[in-house]
């Protein structure tokens, strides 16, 4: 079973797993953890794996989903007992996460992790100020543009 929500003061979308996980049911919260960011901006998932007993049997295909919604600057943080540590691990390295995901066995160290990410982001207002401060214009898709000199006419 998984539980899914959207921590909006945290600006993290949060998942427990819990009990037997099986495939078609990680795949599915993948998808809905995946329309979820893209809705809400985000970019910090914190995974509580601790509850889970047993699986995915398909970890390859969960991980390719994984892998698939992973958009760049994204982290996930894998909270993980003993018995989930190596299958966390494992989706971490399937889905070649590589930096942006990583495996806690405690709480407070993976929102700590999760923490610097959101800090060094701005609010839609600032960084609009810092953009026009910097002369450029608002940027599409991450990339900013000078703004054109202005034309004087030809004598």
């Amino acid at each position: 079973m998984y539980t899914i929500r959207a921590d909006a003061q945290q600006e993290t979308l949060c998942i427990e797993l819990s009990g037997r996980i099986r495939t078609e049911e990680a795949l599915r919260a993948a998808s809905q953890a995946a329309a979820l960011l893209e809705a809400g901006a985000l970019e910090s998932v914190f995974c509580d794996m601790r509850a889970a007993t047993r699986g995915p049997g398909g970890l390859l295909v969960v991980a390719a989903s994984i892998a698939a919604a992973h958009r760049p600057g994204m982290r996930v943080a894998f909270l993980a007992g003993d018995g989930q540590a190596r299958t966390a691990a494992r989706l971490c390295r399937f889905a070649g996460l590589q930096e942006a995901g990583q495996v806690f066995a405690s709480e407070a160290a993976a929102i700590a992790w999760l923490r610097p990410r959101r800090a060094q982001q701005l609010d839609v207002t600032a960084r609009r100020h810092a953009w026009e401060a910097l002369g450029f214009e608002q940027p599409t898709k991450g990339v900013g543009r000078r703004r054109p000199e202005p034309r004087t006419p030809a004598a």
